[in-house]
């Protein structure tokens, strides 16, 4: 009898690795890159637990609407390698387990609380992006830019990670009115790309990629006026260029912004640009705090272009990289 029960458990432990070596077989047929199959399988090396994994439903779409399904698992694969490679415990806590998340900017004006922060997206929302730059007025979000790190080589660049922006929304509520009536001619999404490009310059990169507007996962036709709007209107704006044929735009480290000199309301356009450079060169701090892996070299070039024409602008960027 005791063998006949020890038989039973076998026999179902040989069916149920019969099935995962056959789901295992078409995955590594998909991925182009079989080394990235074998970090797959290993999941030890991935900051993200087995079921997590297996949780962001490689099925639907996943940061792109064209992308395949090998694309999306090697995605998958790139953004939690890198984030378990270059950052360390405590980051990962404030990221993934904090209900305040990694704060990366914060200023009070009249009693009144605004917060950049870093955290993970929620599970049933991964596809859009798996970390979130969240601003809030008090406890209260006004806006999101999503993103996850890739590997360039999808979009026919040099084979480095880089940042793919997929998410840009902001929250219609009462609070966003007071954000604006704070920060005059500025908006929240303004204010989160800024903290991208903090991000970006902590990892050392130069350039980031983003979403095409009919290329983000919950795009429909009836709304493409909106979408268009929300995400290559406003990537352009900050001088990114389409890149042909592959639905994504690319902007530069910093951005190209237009000159001063051009500009028609000058003095606005310097107050805004303040904003923005206190808020990337904050978030770039706040990165390099608990980062593991050796520090980017510096960017050279002109960080300090968001801000033109102000002598402590290039003194604080300088002061900044030294740290």
């Amino acid at each position: 009898m005791n063998q006949v029960n020890r038989a039973i458990p076998r026999e179902k432990f040989r069916q149920v690795r019969s099935v995962w070596r056959r789901v295992f077989s078409v995955v590594y047929l998909l991925i182009p890159l079989r080394s990235s199959v074998q970090v797959l399988i290993s999941t030890r090396r991935l900051p993200l637990k087995p079921k997590e994994l297996w949780s962001l439903n490689f099925m639907r779409p996943h940061l792109s609407r064209y992308f395949t399904l090998a694309q999306r698992i090697d995605c998958a694969i790139t953004h939690y390698s890198f984030e378990g490679q270059n950052y360390g415990p405590t980051y990962h806590r404030s990221v993934y387990q904090s209900p305040r998340g990694l704060v990366l900017w914060h200023r009070v004006v009249a009693g009144t609380r605004y917060t950049i922060t870093l955290r993970a997206t929620e599970d049933r929302r991964r596809y859009e992006g798996d970390l979130n730059v969240l601003c809030f007025v008090n406890d209260t979000r006004v806006c999101r830019i999503s993103f996850s790190y890739v590997n360039g080589s999808l979009f026919g660049l040099q084979p480095e990670r880089t940042m793919f922006v997929t998410r840009n929304q902001t929250d219609r509520n009462p609070e966003l009115q007071r954000f604006r009536d704070t920060f005059k001619q500025n908006s929240p999404a303004y204010f989160c790309l800024a903290s991208v490009c903090g991000i970006a310059m902590a990892n050392g990169m130069r350039a980031i990629i983003m979403i095409k507007d009919d290329a983000q996962t919950s795009y429909g036709e009836r709304y493409a006026e909106g979408f268009r709007n929300s995400y290559s209107a406003l990537w352009e704006a900050f001088g990114a260029q389409e890149i042909d044929d592959r639905h994504v735009y690319t902007m530069s480290i910093p951005p190209k912004l237009k000159p001063l000199s051009i500009v028609k309301h000058k003095h606005r356009a310097v107050a805004r640009r303040r904003n923005w450079l206190e808020i990337t060169l904050n978030t770039r701090q706040a990165m390099l705090e608990d980062r593991t892996s050796r520090v980017p070299p510096l960017i050279e070039g002109e960080a300090y272009a968001l801000l033109p024409y102000l002598a402590e602008a290039q003194a604080k960027l300088k002061a900044a990289n030294q740290r």
